[in-house]
């Protein structure tokens, strides 16, 4: 009995685990691409509206992601005055358990496939191709209203997730501090939807491979017992 309780917990925390991995990968990937940063300064007009060339700019966000990946404790900048010093130091709070639980999600991932080919060789495919359905299904619906109720009311959303997180209000920045110019909340809703949107494509090419995988080997099965092979 206790055996079953373990297995059946092992497999629900598989399906949970899986969406976890997938939005908090997505979701560093954000954080560490270049390329996402540039776009901000590109599409907002950073140089014309702070003032700084291009290269200071793409500076500023190499010393963000490198920041963000450090135990450096402060950013160090010299654009950025106390309070963003301070809020940068907040968000890096913040996203530390983040990354944690994606190296976690990730390893337990590794370690159910790892031990449930071990036990139940190759039968274990097909159940694995069957959890993977599961869990693309369930994160599929769950994001798809996730992308819906941030295009509805975002900023409702993006301002009851900043109450939430942060035990201060340095993040209500005026218009003049440098991160606000950098990163407008137009940003931050499209870097949510990329997230979102990023989640849903994978959990659907998951989806297809694994029912794929499925129908070949029923088809490769039923083509065996026709033929006596």
């Amino acid at each position: 009995m206790v055996l079953k309780i373990l297995r059946l917990a092992a497999h629900v925390l598989f399906i949970l685990c899986i969406p976890v991995l997938l939005v908090t990968s997505n979701g560093r990937g954000a954080v560490n691409t270049l390329r996402l940063h540039e776009y901000s300064y590109d599409k907002y007009n950073a140089v014309t509206i702070t003032g700084l060339e291009k290269d200071e700019l793409m500076h500023i966000a190499d010393e963000l992601i490198i920041y963000f990946s450090s135990g450096q404790e402060l950013v160090v900048v010299e654009y950025f005055n106390e309070r963003e010093v301070t809020h940068l130091a907040d968000v890096k709070n913040l996203i530390k358990p983040f990354y944690w639980v994606q190296e976690a999600s990730l390893m337990y991932a590794i370690l159910y496939i790892i031990f449930g080919y071990f036990l139940l060789k190759r039968k274990w495919w097909p159940a694995l191709a069957k959890r993977l359905i599961w869990t693309s299904g369930f994160t599929l619906g769950f994001f798809a209203a996730i992308g819906v109720a941030l295009a509805i009311n975002f900023d409702g959303l993006f301002t009851w997730f900043h109450e939430v997180s942060f035990s201060n209000y340095f993040w209500l920045m005026p218009p003049s501090d440098l991160l606000t110019k950098l990163y407008p909340d137009g940003f931050f809703f499209e870097a949510s939807l990329l997230v979102v949107v990023a989640t849903v494509i994978e959990c659907a090419l998951v989806a297809g491979i694994s029912a794929g995988y499925l129908i070949l080997r029923k088809r490769k099965l039923e083509a065996s017992v026709t033929t006596g092979g």
